[in-house]
């Protein structure tokens, strides 16, 4: 998988691809968030729902960067071969 990364975010159409993904679902997630926090069923106390719909936020941004870090990462820094015998490269 290490491989393989490093092979397809080598392109700069697939990381930008992957990181407009990254995007569309932060919105997702946010809006969500945004709507679910008021649910009867979360039973949130309604003078939190905006601190809990803001915490909802940075957890959401957080794992968003997490992921639109790999690409980044795989894109400007060469692999590694690490500590194990290195795998020879996919045909």
């Amino acid at each position: 998988i290490y491989r393989m990364e490093f092979e397809v975010f080598k392109s700069l159409e697939w990381c930008l691809f992957y990181i407009a993904a990254v995007v569309v679902f932060s919105t997702h997630m946010c809006l969500g968030w945004q709507k679910a926090v008021p649910a009867p069923s979360l039973d949130i106390p309604k003078r939190y729902h905006a601190k809990a719909i803001h915490v909802g936020y940075v957890m959401t941004a957080f794992i968003a960067l997490i992921y639109a870090s790999f690409p980044i990462y795989t894109h400007l820094w060469p692999m590694s071969s690490g500590y194990l015998t290195p795998e020879p490269a996919a045909p």
